[in-house]
């Protein structure tokens, strides 16, 4: 004799759509890259719950953010017969080769006792630098200069760089980079899950990435690859997420908002008739509420201290 009822395991699929515009937590300000949505009750936790997925269906995010950031923009420098080195600031801002060069110029002319040239070739890609005074030589102090990516220092050096007048000038050792945010990871807390990111060679709360495509001040359009993520939490009540760049910083999006649009799939237990095939509604929903209260009680219990007589 069997069961009258049959279960069998559904997948029960919403979408999420999300603005950084309706968060209703901004924790990192006008930077828009660490923001949480206060949900009520996205996903329940019941006994017919076993387990969820999530995937990035679409994603619209502005190109607002800088290559040159209040992280990177500043080299120190002295000169020879000077007193003490001088920090030559770069404005904050989307730059190219040339424009930073007329940007460095312009502010290290202002600050340094001398007049000092950076100039930039298109055949090796580098930077080089030289004072205009003769017999002045110009150190790099790397340890006290942020932009060493971008104007084409080793981070991990501790080695100064010295420029000597002459003709050519010294080159900087590596190719200036100014191609800012090239990846953008999602990640958030509620819907970590077993993904891996080799910044700390481990499991994170990685949801996916996508590769930063859109031009200065533009927009990058991702479209879903089809790809779902295991989420360890059962019952999920807020979103979060933070938006960092390809080395594991908040990325500043400069007030300016982006949108995102998740698939979040429940994966169930589901009673259905033996003789129609028809989905139990009414004891489906009546088990649902059942299981939600008695998994209420057992929170409220939990919370409780019971003192020994």
């Amino acid at each position: 004799m069997t069961d009258e009822n049959d279960e069998k395991i559904i997948v029960q699929s919403r979408i999420i759509s999300l603005n950084s515009k309706y968060a209703t937590e901004k924790v990192n300000g006008s930077k828009l890259s660490n923001v949480s949505f206060d949900f009520n009750s996205i996903a329940s936790k019941n006994r017919e719950t076993l387990y969820h997925t999530v995937a990035i269906q679409s994603a619209e995010i502005t190109a607002s953010y800088y290559n040159v950031t209040a992280e990177n923009n500043k080299i120190n420098i002295s000169e020879t017969g000077v007193g003490a080195a001088v920090d030559v600031i770069i404005p904050i801002g989307n730059y190219n080769a040339n424009t930073y060069v007329a940007a460095f110029n312009l502010a290290a002319n202002s600050v340094l006792a001398n007049n000092a040239t950076l100039s930039f070739s298109v055949t090796t890609g580098k930077f080089a630098l030289k004072s205009d005074a003769v017999g002045i030589t110009l150190t790099v102090n790397v340890a006290a200069t942020t932009a060493q990516p971008i104007i084409g220092i080793d981070p991990n050096s501790t080695n100064d760089l010295v420029f000597p007048d002459g003709t050519p000038p010294n080159t900087f050792p590596r190719l200036a980079n100014f191609l800012g945010i090239t990846k953008i990871k999602l990640n958030s807390n509620a819907l970590a899950g077993d993904n891996y990111d080799s910044a700390g060679l481990g499991t994170t709360t990685l949801v996916d990435t996508v590769s930063a495509t859109g031009v200065p001040f533009g927009v990058t359009v991702f479209n879903s690859l089809g790809r779902e993520s295991y989420i360890k939490a059962k019952r999920i009540d807020e979103l979060d997420f933070q938006l960092l760049d390809q080395n594991n910083e908040f990325i500043d999006f400069n007030n300016v908002d982006w949108t995102l649009t998740l698939i979040l799939n429940t994966h169930r237990r589901q009673a259905f008739s033996n003789d129609s095939g028809v989905i139990i509604n009414d004891r489906v929903v009546a088990s649902e509420r059942a299981n939600e209260k008695v998994d209420s009680i057992k929170e409220e219990l939990e919370d409780v201290e019971f003192d020994l007589i």
